[in-house]
Formats: structure tokens, C-alpha cells, sequence
């Protein structure tokens, strides 16, 4: 005879939620409703394109009346990481949602089924399987491939990781040329991305043991690569959107499948050990789905999605899963206001050889005068399966008016009083990052040159384009000096004095000779302030010498009106 010992596990004195903690589910940013049966949730929620389903059971009767431990979410305001879809949790569903108040939340379900699944037991670490979910259906795909995501979540996180509690879930796919070694052939697709290990609380955790496990061997035992497996988990101890102290980032289940042949899925859930401290699977809405295993993405030069007319690129990128036969992939542009011939380097279409599983074209925006704004190119990717059925994909950019760039530069105004004197150059519009270079060498917007020299300077301005503008400035440095040569000293205001313009500025040495050589005037400091001296009226020549520039003026200076 066959005995079983039944094992309890003592928990923390906060182990059942309460009407209390129920009633702060207003506060949680997750949602959950329980107004669908489990058909209309897998047919209105769950599926997406290219699988029609049929024979929803669950937990192995036919699910056309609403169950509460299955339901729909809404996580877009959470940190689940999904937005929308179907929940299933070993308790009643409002035990996933938020605050995270409860280390070890349960939430008992009104009917609780505890046959043993026996793939949930092939992948258990215990013999008792409670509060089992079990939602199953037929489904036929029309591509090649079916894939969904999901996000497992557990209470059994973090305390214990590493221990015999370890609830379980599986979602186990059979079907034509599906050869697994669960029930009717079938496979699990609930494994840790790359590997062939179930998804478990000793199997994608923190990498560290529980304060109630039994050590990292007992880990090690589920999967000797487990601690690397922390790169899937997400720990929500103080999480304020939902109550799971701990899940998995979004994960993808997947499998190739012979298109328009009839499938299996039993996606199934179940406490181990007891009854208590649930666990929840989250399937994403409208990701149940088989696209022939086509799919496309873009990128563009600069990186944030968008392609300026006249100037960078865009690449799109397509993969297919099947390789074993050529590909013909047709191409369409959609987009209001968007035309063919504003556009180079897309193909009408393209061919993948038998062999090669991606392809890949770059194109440009051309440029026009005609300010149109921003726009939205739709390039859709479109193939026919074996089956008939139309594949597609779509990827989007957003397209941008070049705008010229405005080059302007600010010279100072001088007064032959500063050795240096900086330029300062500045733009607008452009594509991408700037370069201005001066024609004196040197680079960026800024630039030195001498202040006592007057000279002209060329600054250019050339962007990612690359386009280039250019721009000549002139520095006056304020020394220019304007000397008369007449002056009419008759006292009547007018003319009495020599007066050069601009000598205050500018270090000098003044000497004024008459006709025979004889110095009249000599000074380093000339104040406008001579006016013949008694001088008789005639012609006088002067020298007038500049350190700063090393420069001399002469001339003559003609006195009329002295006597």
C-alpha cells in the first residue's frame, strides 16, 4: 500500500489576504475583472492574428462560465511589464494585484481542483499539486510558427527559492510533428529562454537561496546554470502595483507548427506541497498568434526613429524563421501625405534564398522646398505561406523637413584698446551635430584673434548632412586714424586746431618739420591741441609713427589764416 505523509508548511502570521488588504485594491495599478468565461477570453483576449480556436476547457470541463481563477488584467500602468490579457492564478485572481502589502498572499478559490495533472507532475519537485488551473484548447494556425508572451509570478518568491515548495506551470503544446514526452507527445514551451529547463521558482529567481530553502543545491538540482537565470527575474518586495513579490520579465513560448493543421495547448497552473502562498500566470493579450515567422524592423542613422529629408538613412531589417525555401517578400508605402518619388532605395520587393533567414535595404528621404511637416512612412512587409495565407509585418519611421542651417557670428565693436578679442559664431537648424571651423584654424564656436589689427576671417558651419555654410566677418580693431591736412587757425571755431581722429586710441610718436627740417612739434602724447603756434602760413610735413603695428604715416599739413 502505497502511503503518502502530508507535509504543512508553518507560514508567516500574514499569510491570507484578508478583506482588509482586499479592500486596498483600489489603490493597485493592476487591475483584474472577472466578467468573461474562459472561452471568451482566449477568443476575444487572448488570440491574435492567424489562429482560429475551438474546444475551450477548463480544468477539463467546457469553460462558458466565468471562473475566479481566471481572468482578464490590465498592467498598463504597472511594472508587469504587459499591458493587457488573461490572468491565472492558484487562488481567486484579485490575489495579484496591488500594493505588495502580504509576504506570503493567498487568496483560497471558491472550488478547488486537485486532480493531479500528470505533465504538471513530470516537471514537480512534490507529489501533492493543489488548487490546480488547467485551461486548454484546439487551435489551427495558419503560418508556420505559434508564439506568445508571458510573465510567471509567484508569493513563493523570494523566502522559498531553493526549497520543495515550488509551484508549478507548464504550457504543453502536441500536435503534427510535435514529439515531446508529455501527454500525446506533447512539449513544454515554458522553458528558460535557450535551454530546455521548466520555468520554476528554483529555476529563475535572484540567484540566491531563500530564508526558508533547503540551499543552492537543491537549485542546482533544477538547473545547474540557475543562478544565471537571474537576468529573467524581477523582484517586487516593495513593489506598489501589484502584489507578486516576485516574476519574470516578459518571456516568449513558441514552436514551429504545420500551417492549417489542428493543435493542442493545455496551459496549466498549480500550488505544490499545499494550498498555500499562490502563483499566477499573466498571457498577453492578442499575443496567441502565428505570422509565418516574418518579421521586420527599422533603424535609422540617428537612432531615435526618424529620417530628415536630404540627409542621413533609414535600414529595415527582415528575419524569418524558416529558411528552408526562397522568400518572396513584397513591399507597400503607406503614409498621408507621403509619395513614392520622395523616397530612394526601396524595392518593390525582395527575395530571400533558400538558406538565408534575413535581408535587409537601406533607403533616403529626398530633399524638397516644400515644408511639409512631420510625417509618418508606413513600409508593410508581405508574404503568402504555404497555406495561402497572407503574411505581414509593418515598420514605421518618421520623416523630417531639413531645415537649413543659420550661421550668425558676433564681432565686438573695438576702440584700439584690446590685444585679443574673441568670435563667437552660433547656429540653428543643421542635421545633427555641428562642426564650425574658423579660417585662422582653429575649431568650435568660439575663436581668438588680435585685436589691434584690422582683418577678415572666414567661418563655416557643416552638419551631418553634411551641408556647409559659410560666413566672412571683418574686425575693426578701432585704430584707423584720419589726419588733415588743413587746418585754419583764425580763432572763429572752426578748423583752429589739428585734430586727428582716432589718436587717443593708439600709442604714437608725432613729429611736425617746417620746410628747412626744424622740428615744430614732437611728442609721444599729442593732445589735438596745436594750432600753428605762430607759425606763418605755408606747408609743414610730419611724421607720425604707430609701435603697435609698427606703422608710419607722413604727409603735409598746410596752415592758412595764422597772420
Amino acid at each position: 500500500m502505497l502511503s503518502i505523509s502530508f507535509i504543512t508548511r508553518i507560514l508567516p502570521t500574514s499569510c491570507v489576504i484578508g478583506l482588509a488588504l482586499l479592500g486596498n485594491s483600489a489603490f493597485a495599478q493592476l487591475t483584474v475583472t472577472n466578467t468573461l468565461s474562459p472561452t471568451q477570453l482566449v477568443e476575444q483576449v487572448l488570440v491574435g492574428q492567424g489562429v482560429s480556436v475551438s474546444n475551450v476547457t477548463l480544468n477539463g470541463v467546457l469553460a462558458n462560465s466565468t471562473h475566479d481563477q481566471v481572468g482578464a488584467f490590465n498592467g498598463s500602468d504597472s511594472n508587469l511589464g504587459l499591458a493587457t490579457g488573461i490572468v491565472m492564478a492558484t487562488g481567486r485572481i484579485p490575489v495579484v494585484t496591488g500594493p505588495n502589502l502580504d509576504m506570503s498572499a493567498s487568496l483560497s478559490p471558491s472550488s478547488s481542483f486537485n486532480q493531479a495533472d500528470p505533465d504538471l507532475m513530470q516537471i514537480s519537485t512534490t507529489i501533492m499539486l493543489r488548487d490546480q488551473v488547467i485551461l486548454e484548447f484546439d487551435f489551427v494556425p495558419t503560418g508556420d510558427t505559434v508564439s506568445f508572451r508571458f510573465v510567471f509570478a509567484s508569493e513563493e518568491y523570494p523566502e522559498y527559492v531553493c526549497s520543495m515548495w515550488n509551484d508549478v506551470f507548464g504550457f504543453f503544446l502536441s500536435g503534427p510533428g510535435i514529439n515531446g514526452t508529455f501527454t500525446n507527445d506533447a512539449m513544454n514551451l515554458a522553458l528558460v529562454p535557450g535551454s530546455q529547463v521548466p520555468i520554476a521558482i528554483n529555476t529563475v529567481n535572484s540567484g540566491a537561496p531563500g530564508v526558508l530553502g533547503q540551499g543552492a543545491s537543491t537549485c542546482m538540482a533544477s538547473d545547474p546554470n540557475w543562478q544565471a537565470n537571474a537576468q529573467y527575474y524581477v523582484n517586487n518586495g516593495s513593489g506598489t502595483t501589484m502584489q507578486m513579490d516576485g516574476f519574470t520579465v516578459p518571456l516568449v513560448a513558441g514552436a514551429r507548427v504545420q500551417c492549417g493543421q489542428t493543435y493542442h495547448i493545455k496551459i496549466a497552473l498549480s500550488d505544490a506541497g499545499d494550498a498555500s502562498v499562490d502563483s499566477a500566470v499573466f498571457l498577453e493579450g492578442g499575443s496567441f498568434s502565428s505570422t509565418g515567422g516574418l518579421n521586420a524592423n527599422i533603424t535609422t542613422s540617428t537612432g531615435d526613429g526618424t529620417l530628415t529629408e536630404g540627409c542621413g538613412t533609414a535600414t529595415v531589417n527582415i528575419q524569418r524563421d524558416n529558411s528552408s525555401s526562397d522568400l518572396l517578400i513584397e513591399l507597400g508605402l503607406e503614409g498621408a501625405g507621403v509619395l513614392a518619388t520622395e523616397l530612394a532605395g526601396i524595392p518593390p520587393s525582395i527575395l530571400i534564398p533558400a538558406g538565408t533567414s534575413t535581408s535587409s535595404f537601406t533607403f533616403t528621404a529626398l530633399e524638397d522646398e516644400v515644408i511639409e511637416g512631420s510625417e509618418t512612412l508606413y513600409i508593410t512587409i508581405s508574404t503568402t505561406n504555404s497555406c495561402g495565407s497572407a503574411t505581414i509585418d509593418s515598420v514605421a519611421v518618421t520623416l523630417l523637413d531639413y531645415v537649413p542651417i543659420d550661421l550668425e557670428v558676433i564681432v565686438p565693436e573695438l576702440f584700439c584698446d584690446a590685444e585679443t578679442v574673441e568670435l563667437a559664431a552660433s547656429t540653428s537648424g543643421g542635421f545633427g551635430i555641428i562642426d564650425i571651423q574658423w579660417s585662422n584654424g582653429t575649431n568650435g564656436p568660439v575663436t581668438v584673434a588680435p585685436g589691434m589689427q584690422n582683418a577678415s576671417y572666414t567661418v563655416s558651419a557643416t552638419d551631418a548632412c553634411p551641408k556647409t555654410v559659410m560666413q566672412t566677418v571683418q574686425v575693426n580693431s578701432g585704430c584707423e586714424l584720419d589726419i588733415p591736412n588743413v587746418i585754419t587757425p583764425n580763432q572763429d571755431g572752426s578748423n583752429d586746431f589739428w585734430v586727428i581722429d582716432g589718436i587717443e586710441h593708439v600709442s604714437h610718436t608725432l613729429r611736425l618739420f617746417n620746410r628747412w627740417g626744424q622740428v615744430l612739434l614732437e611728442t609721444e602724447n599729442y593732445l589735438n591741441n596745436w594750432s600753428g603756434n605762430g607759425s606763418p602760413d605755408g606747408t609743414y610735413f610730419y611724421v607720425l609713427f604707430t609701435p603697435h603695428d609698427s606703422r608710419s604715416y607722413t604727409g603735409t599739413l598746410t596752415v592758412l589764416g595764422n597772420n
